[in-house]
């Protein structure tokens, strides 16, 4: 996957929530357009979904976990892809500015 760093407004550190004891480390990234993921050390390249474009997500829930807070994508189907470890902060600024472009 390309991604235009130019593109990015802002990039979180996550972990993907693949099975209930199982998680893939990685950056979770708004775009202008879509909502990428890029696992990263061994496990880079290897992502379920890598891209969720603006048209397939329903809406976006910010809210706490096991692993300190969590970013849920839910899309038009009923999937719903979690998104864990991530910053309090960083999760709340990600659906506030995802919200603020979608908005547009």
């Amino acid at each position: 996957m390309n991604i235009n760093s130019q593109n990015t407004v802002i990039s979180v550190n996550a972990s993907m929530k693949i099975f209930k004891a199982q998680a893939i480390p990685g950056n979770l990234m708004l775009l202008s357009d879509r909502i990428c993921f890029q696992a990263s050390g061994l496990l880079k390249g290897t992502e379920v979904k890598d891209t969720f474009s603006f048209e397939e997500i329903k809406k976006i829930k910010v809210g706490f976990s096991i692993a300190p807070f969590r970013i849920v994508i839910i899309l038009n189907d009923g999937d719903n892809w979690i998104f864990d470890q991530v910053n309090r902060k960083d999760a709340k600024k990600f659906a506030e500015l995802y919200e603020t472009i979608n908005s547009n």
